[in-house]
């Protein structure tokens, strides 16, 4: 089984001994294939003991961050292999004949753009199966549902107990895919094997054609060894707004959606310089057009956001409201564009049940991006 590190997060190598002075580290990074480490590091290091210090360690997450690709379309890469090797010396010279032993390699660690809370300690692996929090997905009726799981085998996701065979279901390797007709009916169980490919190690379930799925049906999804979990699928007939899907990078560095079903709100901010010019015609009369600007304006262009209303939600969704709020990849699907966007709440009071009796959250989002195309 593969060790998953979360590389938003700190993580750190290190090497201790009696004797130990310097060290020289090799990185690799890769995707594809876990076997195919590349024949030459990426990073390589150097660092010397501070005092009277027996270790030194490195902190990699950031290296490794900058060869996985959060971006929603076929170039992501939403995880990588990393392994190491290290010399110790016994002067901080490294001359031959100052090697502590021999070369130390690791084994490969997938590496995820994932994140732990402070509660959860240094270096958690956190969860090796289900790739979110939630077990209550809402959906919108007749749209897709995705949710992610960690590829490390043994897992059988079934759905529902009853009248499943109208929709359709597959895993797939990216979050985008769309229902391609050879897809298994939704009768047929789906069992998650164990692939060595990084690209294939978060593997995306999407189920199609909710539109004739019954309302609260249910995803089990057997565990080998620890058991299993239940989701809870509700659908939601929104008659009277249109409802729109967030899209975004989870703690666990899975793409994760969540539905806003109630009213939505769009504005614009535009944004100029201007300068003021004499537009008198010397040559003349002196006399000025007065359909000429005196005041002209330029580099003129707007953005665009969009306030969006949850409608009532568990208690325990305040969760994902925080993991979608520190994602720094959101994208908006209004039912024909897939746009980015990123949060501008930065601020929100958590809802309970007890205080607030019902919940629901209201979150403002601007496009990523100016009005007016100007990319060169």
């Amino acid at each position: 089984m593969a060790i998953k590190i979360n590389v938003r997060s700190p993580y750190f190598i290190k090497a201790q001994n009696a004797s130990l002075k310097a060290i020289e580290l090799n990185l690799y990074i890769w995707d594809g294939v876990e076997g195919s480490t590349p024949a030459s590091a990426q990073y390589s290091f150097v660092k010397n003991t501070i005092g009277s210090n027996d270790y030194i360690a490195f902190e990699i997450a950031d290296y490794v961050r900058d060869y996985i690709v959060t971006e929603y379309n076929q170039y992501a890469t939403n995880a990588v292999w990393v392994k190491w090797d290290y010399q110790m010396f016994s002067n901080v010279s490294r001359a031959p004949g100052t090697e502590i032993g021999s070369l130390v390699s690791s084994a490969a660690y997938l590496a995820v753009d994932g994140y732990g809370f402070f509660e959860d300690g240094a270096m958690p692996s956190l969860s090796n199966d289900l790739l979110q929090d939630n077990l209550d997905i809402y959906y919108n009726d007749g749209s897709d549902i995705v949710f992610a799981l960690y590829d490390e085998g043994a897992s059988l996701v079934q759905l529902g107990d009853g009248d499943v065979n109208v929709v359709y279901w597959e895993q797939v390797e990216e979050y985008w895919d769309t229902y391609n007709g050879t897809w298994d009916s939704g009768g047929t169980e789906q069992v998650i094997g164990d692939s060595t490919d990084s690209s294939n190690k978060i593997v995306y379930v999407k189920i199609t054609d909710t539109a004739n799925l019954p309302d609260k049906e249910t995803v089990t999804i057997t565990l080998a060894p620890s058991g299993t979990k239940t989701l809870n699928l509700y659908k939601i007939c929104e008659p009277k707004y249109t409802p729109f899907n967030i899209i975004f990078y989870n703690k666990y560095g899975a793409m994760q959606n969540l539905w806003f079903f109630k009213r939505s709100n769009k504005s614009i901010n535009v944004t100029s310089d201007s300068f003021k010019r004499n537009t008198i015609d010397f040559a003349s009369t002196f006399t000025y057009n007065t359909a000429e600007h005196q005041v002209k304006s330029f580099n003129v262009n707007a953005k665009e956001s969009i306030t969006l209303n949850t409608g009532f939600m568990p208690e325990d969704f305040n969760n994902l409201i925080t993991q979608l709020l520190m994602s720094e990849e959101v994208w908006i699907d209004n039912g024909t564009q897939v746009l980015p966007v990123s949060a501008k709440t930065s601020s929100l009071e958590y809802k309970t049940s007890v205080n607030n009796k019902l919940i629901d959250y209201s979150l403002e989002f601007e496009y990523a991006f100016d009005k007016i195309n100007n990319i060169r």
